[in-house]
């Protein structure tokens, strides 16, 4: 299946989607590669959140913190979340590609697919990413991550998506999730990382599923699921009011966690983040060195992977 390619601009900044019926993708390849837009426009849902202001979107520097950004929609953040040192290299908070301008390759585009090829600018790593339509309702983000060094290399990739909540809207995770192993939040009670929490309801009236935090509202909290059951996992964000429905669906053997970003009223925002990773906590030197949940790759060696984002 292809999609029609689209254009326009967001305050300034050149915009390029993908349109199929009843679906819609949108991003800003000088943001990073970032997805500004997935709307079903049959219900008018949009799931890209970004912030209450006319001014949304903004360049950011390689050094920048990810919370000077306009976490806005969708980015990538890879061979970290958060900032560390790992192998005497300082490697920027959000990773290496959010802020970097990316340029579509031209032949992918007139092909229907809206891809592009980074090279990190600390880690010796070239990261591509390319979407395409998938079924009905559906685009699929193929990836490629490639060691251009001669050790194998350590590294954390998670899609980083932050999602618009609305009311009636229900968590759905994989039915083999019972526990979240937590790597930090802000509420009215102690969050530490590697506290392990039930899910859906680690205390009492408290429910995850219904996107509620200790401390709303004003809580945020960080939390993992895994390692995930073999196979295809699915998540989602459903409303039963509605009818829209968000998932994201991903193969496992590359991918085995899923991260959640859960933020009820910190600093003002109200957003989830679904997100597929194959390792956790967000640094890589603690995913390394006391989680153990990171992936390698050889010297010269290639990882491929995929992800779909099914809109209903």
């Amino acid at each position: 299946m292809t999609a029609e390619i689209f254009t326009t601009t967001e305050q300034g900044f050149a915009v390029t989607g993908l349109r199929q019926a009843g679906v819609e993708l949108a991003l800003v390849p000088a943001l990073g590669g970032r997805v500004i837009s997935l709307r079903n426009t049959r219900t008018g849902r949009e799931w890209c959140w970004h912030q209450p202001r006319p001014d949304w979107l903004w360049r950011n520097g390689p050094a920048d913190d990810f919370g000077r950004s306009p976490q806005a929609g969708m980015d990538e953040c890879v061979p970290t979340v958060a900032a560390c040192t790992w192998r005497g290299r300082a490697i920027p908070d959000h990773g290496e590609v959010w802020n970097r301008a990316w340029t579509l390759d031209a032949a992918e585009l007139a092909a229907g697919r809206l891809s592009a090829t980074v090279p990190l600018g600390v880690s010796p790593l070239v990261f591509e990413r390319s979407i395409g339509a998938g079924g009905p309702g559906a685009f699929i983000f193929n990836y490629t991550l490639r060691n251009t060094g001669p050790v194998p290399e350590e590294y954390l990739w998670c899609a980083h998506p932050l999602l618009a909540i609305a009311a009636g809207d229900r968590l759905v995770l994989p039915p083999e999730v019972a526990t979240l192993r937590l790597d930090g939040g802000v509420g009215d009670r102690p969050i530490q990382r590697g506290d392990t929490w039930a899910y859906p309801e680690p205390f009492p009236g408290c429910r995850l599923d219904r996107f509620e935090t200790p401390g709303m509202p004003r809580g945020c909290v960080k939390g993992f699921a895994g390692p995930l059951c073999p196979g295809l996992a699915v998540a989602a964000i459903a409303n039963e009011a509605t009818g829209d429905r968000l998932e994201v669906r991903w193969d496992t053997q590359v991918n085995r966690y899923l991260g959640l970003w859960l933020n009820r009223g910190h600093v003002r925002f109200h957003h989830v983040a679904l997100e597929p990773t194959n390792g956790a906590p967000d640094s890589l030197a603690e995913a390394v060195g006391s989680w153990k949940q990171f992936s390698l790759i050889p010297a010269g060696g290639t990882v491929r992977w995929s992800v779909e984002w099914h809109v209903a």
